[in-house]
């Protein structure tokens, strides 16, 4: 006697990754993806295309008209550099 199987049959999900194996996502019947893994380089690719708003014109200008933001900004680079000088 053979079991019926149902309807709603689970398929092999499809895995992809659009930066060659460092983001992985599994590809929906509905074509949307679901987030499997990220490894530490994609995160960090990530933050630093965020930060990139951080150096930008408009960055500078805000700076220029935020006497404490400016401040805080010189004290964050004389910390980068005595650290990287170390390095």
């Amino acid at each position: 006697m053979r079991k019926k199987r149902s309807k709603a049959r689970r398929i092999n999900p499809i895995y992809v990754s659009p930066d060659g194996g460092e983001t992985v996502y599994e590809q929906l019947p509905s074509g949307e993806r679901r987030l499997i893994e990220k490894s530490q380089k994609a995160i960090d690719e990530e933050q630093a295309m965020d930060d990139m708003e951080l150096v930008d014109v408009n960055a500078i200008k805000l700076r220029r008209k935020y006497p404490s933001l400016k401040k805080a900004w010189d004290q964050y680079r004389t910390v980068w550099h005595l650290i990287v000088e170390k390095l």
